[in-house]
């Protein structure tokens, strides 16, 4: 299938840094249309939510509690199947931290995540963190939320560049049934 057409974005932004923030908010919106006219094998519309939000905790330290809620509905027509929202398909790859890419996929799907952030070394170089996230999907446009699939775990973050702020973080996710993998960023 082709999933061709356009897409409508904003976004509003006030974290103190884009690679790494510890406080500020960050909301994104983007409307996709996927359209028979430029080529799409179908025509449909999504919907994504992305709504961030960093807290200094305790307020005065270095450590970063940060809050993050991403809503990716199908608004119209019937997507390709690998179009439809699932674990690990975001921009970045990190919704759904304790299951595989993929693992879970609806027509809405619900995600919520908290991490807390922390320095480990006076320098800041290296650091850790704890996270714990849930999702869930509808199976069919229109129908209920499915039960929700938690993920949690430790993470390690080792800063590349002060003054960027850029990290290297490690973090093993824990899910369901069992489900358990690494997860490597930057």
């Amino acid at each position: 299938t082709i999933s061709s057409g356009f897409t409508i974005n904003g976004q509003l932004d006030s974290r103190d840094n884009a690679i790494n923030p510890s406080k500020g908010a960050y909301i994104g919106l983007q409307l996709r249309n996927s359209d028979t006219n430029f080529g799409a094998t179908k025509n449909w519309q999504s919907l994504i939510i992305d709504v961030r939000k960093y807290i200094n905790f305790p307020e005065g330290s270095d450590n970063t509690l940060a809050l993050w809620n991403y809503d990716w509905l199908i608004v119209g027509g019937k997507p390709p199947y690998l179009d439809l929202p699932a674990t690990g398909w975001d921009a970045n790859f990190a919704t759904g931290r304790g299951y595989i890419q993929g693992r879970f996929r609806g027509n809405e799907m619900v995600y919520t995540e908290a991490e807390y952030r922390y320095k480990i070394t006076a320098d800041g170089v290296l650091g850790g963190t704890v996270f714990l996230n849930g999702e869930s999907f509808t199976a069919e446009r229109g129908t209920s939320l499915q039960s929700i699939q938690p993920g949690f775990g430790p993470g390690l973050r080792v800063k590349l560049n002060k003054v960027s702020n850029t990290n290297i973080s490690i973090n093993y996710g824990f899910g369901n049934e069992d489900s358990r993998r690494l997860f490597i960023s930057v």
